[in-house]
């Protein structure tokens, strides 16, 4: 049975649906961020202090 996986990115206002990453890691989001579903403080190697803020439209996948 496979799981899935309701992502906190795809309910952030700083992702990017049309490429891969997000405002805050553009490159990619990190695995720490998927695995713990979590980004309420900004990460040591991140070049910004950008983490999770709701928006006001899920993305549908």
């Amino acid at each position: 049975m496979t799981e899935t996986i309701n992502l906190i990115c795809y309910k952030c206002k700083h992702q990017n649906p049309f490429r891969p990453g997000c405002e805050a890691f553009p490159e990619g989001i990190p695995n720490e961020i998927l695995l713990k579903n979590e980004h309420s403080k900004p990460l040591p190697q991140q070049t910004n202090k950008i983490i999770f803020e709701p928006s006001d439209e899920e993305l549908k996948i």
